[in-house]
C-alpha cells in the first residue's frame, strides 16, 4: 500500500494523559498490533477517579492529535466497546474508569478511512 505524504505517521503516537502528567512517555508509545491498529499496555488503580487520556505524538502535532468526536457518544470509554476519535482535536479528552484493578490495552484503529476507532480492554489482574 503506498503512503502518501499528507498520511500521518500513526506509529509516532503515544497514550497521554493523567497517569503520565499528559508527557509522551516512551513505555507507553503505541506499537502497530496489526495493519492500521496501534496500541499500548497499562496498569491502572480501581479507585474510582475516572482517567482522562488521548493519543498524540510528542509535539500535539494536527492530524495525530486524537480526542473524541461527540461528546455524548465518544467521550466516555466503556471496557470492550469502541469510541470515534478525531485526530485533528484539542481539548476532547477520552475518559475511562476501570472497575477493577488491573492491565489494561489501550488501543486505536486507523482501518476505517476518517473514522479511527478507540477500544479499552483488560488483559490481567
Amino acid at each position: 500500500m503506498p503512503i502518501f505524504e499528507d498520511t500521518p505517521d500513526y506509529s509516532k503516537l503515544y497514550l497521554r494523559g493523567v497517569f503520565t502528567w499528559w508527557e509522551a512517555d516512551e513505555k507507553y508509545k503505541l506499537i502497530a498490533v496489526k495493519e492500521e491498529k496501534y496500541a499500548t499496555q497499562i496498569r491502572l488503580i480501581a479507585d474510582g477517579q475516572p482517567y482522562d487520556f488521548r493519543f498524540a505524538d510528542i509535539n500535539w502535532s494536527p492530524s495525530l492529535n486524537c480526542g473524541y468526536v461527540k461528546a455524548s457518544v465518544d467521550q466516555i470509554v466503556t471496557l470492550g466497546e469502541t469510541v470515534r476519535a478525531n485526530c485533528e482535536s484539542k481539548d476532547e479528552n477520552f475518559r475511562f474508569t476501570p472497575k477493577e484493578t488491573g492491565l489494561y490495552q489501550f488501543s486505536i484503529d486507523f482501518s476505517s478511512v476518517g473514522s479511527p476507532k478507540v477500544k479499552i480492554e483488560k488483559l490481567s489482574d
